[in-house]
């Protein structure tokens, strides 16, 4: 099933709500905190897709939102590296949930627009629900800050210094 453009618009401008009322609720909680990571992580990610909207880099929907999310995964990365931010849970979280947009939305796009495919497919089905439900966990993990998939902990098991240590 491809949602279509009527419900699509419902679930951007939803997606775009969760990750103001994310950024909101984190500069509520953050005020009076020294720890900052998750504000200025929920701040990147609402601009972001709030400017998406409305700034178009190609003429293609998909091909925008694409160039978006790399800018995004470029804004997060020089953010870590500038400020020296160590890797927490909600920056693994984004960058693999960008990641994962960025395929499926150059896949759709690709799909659609170069091999000009107009019969809904399987790919299609995972680009509806895997779009949204990567933004959904995003916004919760932006809102809560917890590893719920155990991703985070994946990946820090994969690149911790005593693992890379007792391999040398």
């Amino acid at each position: 099933m491809y949602i279509d453009a009527f419900l699509g618009d419902l679930l951007g401008a939803f997606i775009e709500w969760g990750f103001l009322m994310a950024f909101l609720f984190n500069l509520a909680v953050n005020i009076n905190k020294t720890d900052s990571r998750v504000l200025v992580l929920s701040f990147i990610m609402m601009i972001s897709y709030f400017i998406s909207g409305f700034v178009k880099l190609s003429v293609y929907s998909y091909l925008n939102w694409f160039y978006f999310d790399l800018l995004t995964i470029a804004v997060v990365l020089s953010w870590m590296y500038c400020a020296k931010v160590a890797n927490f849970c909600g920056t693994t979280y984004i960058l693999f949930g960008l990641t994962l947009n960025s395929i499926l939305m150059l896949s759709i796009y690709i799909d659609i627009f170069i091999y000009e495919n107009k019969s809904e497919w399987f790919l299609w089905t995972l680009y509806s629900f895997g779009v949204n439900t990567v933004d959904v966990t995003m916004i919760l993990v932006l809102l809560f800050n917890k590893d719920f998939l155990k991703l985070h902990r994946v990946v820090c098991m994969n690149f911790s210094k005593e693992k890379v240590k007792s391999f040398g």
